[in-house]
């Protein structure tokens, strides 16, 4: 990797995730800290790739509220404040650029102090584009990777219109409400040739269309809904029940979180999408459905970032003897989340290196719901990755540059 700069643009800037990273990498750029723990790009498996480097990041972004990320940092209270202090001057100067808004988006959103309600749809992934450009204009980058890190939106029903470039242009022209604010950011990445990564439980990679224009632009897209906790934990004991051949009969989880995250996801109209995600995970583990799966989510703002989890696990084993287990999951949301982010940036831009385009479905193992990848349970997804990245020299472009990642086959160890 060259002495080049790339820059991070986070949707969802000053929330708590996207906070986290930003002032974690800045940590370790200023050599606050070598704490890397929660980063898989840090361990030995990608000892061979030359990946961009922290001090290589510049980052930036788009949120619903203008305060900088120094201000986020202390009003997220997710690092101690020693470290926030350490690391103000760096922080104060990141400022978001306004949201883009649409009538799909989060009610809240629109009563903030740094959002643009477009007239159009064509004027906010106008000036989406702008934002994006301007960027790199200004620290003479030549890539940045955009990443999706705002709250979930509204459940989005696709519709004819979202399964044909065509159709879809022609409906951005029509103002067609059921193209939400998401698709502007994705739209506006791979338009400007960005690596697009939706870390939300949102249907935005879904849609043809938008797979469509990023193979015209040969741009490299991941997703969806990272995978940082209680549905984590799912997808390593539920293979583990599969491969030990234990029964499962039912799992109940609950969990408290106050963040923002929590207050949007206790609207049912956005909690629908995000529910289906953590529902979805054991099933196609699993191997079967007959079990019963109930998931709550609880907003409890004392505990801010700080979430805490609680599963309980019925099964039984040989002869049909009933067992259960007891899990009590206390997460920093943010704190498992933001080496993902930082994972993911480095290995989206090794993609755009190597000429690969579409669903990079080496990168299961980060999503609740991976696409482009059948490999749902922990230990298939892990390998998926080994197999993929083990066998790779340090850039090979001229062999590499027709490659789609995302038509890659799958090769799983567990079964």
């Amino acid at each position: 990797m060259s002495s080049e700069r790339v820059g991070v643009l986070l949707v969802g800037l000053n929330g708590a995730t996207a906070n986290t990273t930003v002032a974690g990498s800045l940590a370790l750029k200023m050599g606050l800290t070598d704490n890397c723990d929660g980063m898989i790009t840090e361990t030995e498996l990608f000892s061979h790739i030359d990946l961009v480097r922290f001090n290589q990041f510049v980052f930036g972004g788009w949120d619903v509220n203008g305060y900088d990320a120094y201000k986020s940092a202390r009003f997220n209270k997710v690092l101690e404040p020693w470290l926030i202090e350490d690391l103000r001057p760096g922080l104060e100067q990141i400022r978001p650029w306004k949201a883009v808004t649409t009538e799909h988006d989060v009610d809240a959103a629109k009563k903030a102090d740094n959002v643009m309600i477009a007239s159009s749809l064509q004027e906010g992934l106008n000036a989406l584009k702008q934002d994006i450009l301007s960027f790199k204009d200004q620290h003479h980058l030549d890539k940045a990777i955009v990443v999706y890190l705002a709250s979930p939106l509204k459940q989005v029903k696709l519709k004819d219109i979202h399964e044909d470039l065509s159709k879809f242009r022609q409906a951005l022209i029509d103002n067609d409400e059921s193209i939400s604010s998401a698709m502007l950011y994705a739209l506006a990445a791979i338009e400007t040739g960005c690596p697009f990564v939706d870390f939300t439980p949102n249907v935005t990679l879904k849609i043809p269309a938008i797979l469509q224009l990023a193979e015209i632009k040969n741009v490299p897209l991941a997703g969806r809904d990272g995978n940082t906790g209680q549905t984590l934990i799912k997808t390593v004991i539920g293979q583990m029940f599969k491969i030990r051949n234990l029964k499962l009969h039912g799992w109940y989880s609950t969990n408290i979180l106050g963040n923002n995250d929590g207050l949007v996801l206790s609207m049912p109209e956005h909690r629908q999408i995000k529910m289906e995600d953590k529902l979805g995970v054991l099933e196609p583990v699993l191997g079967y459905n007959h079990f019963t799966h109930i998931v709550d989510i609880h907003y409890y703002p004392p505990r801010g970032d700080n979430k805490e989890a609680w599963e309980s696990i019925d099964f039984s084993g040989w002869l049909g003897m009933p067992m259960s287990v007891k899990i009590n999951w206390l997460g920093r949301d943010s704190i498992l989340a933001a080496p993902l982010i930082i994972d993911l940036a480095r290995l989206m831009e090794f993609s755009l290196r190597r000429g690969d385009y579409g669903i990079q479905s080496q990168l299961a193992i980060y999503f609740k719901h991976p696409l482009g990848a059948s490999a749902r349970g922990f230990f298939d997804q892990y390998m998926l990755l080994k197999n993929y990245y083990s066998g790779l020299k340090e850039l090979l472009p001229e062999t590499n540059s027709n490659r789609q990642a995302g038509k890659q086959p799958e090769v799983l160890a567990y079964t």
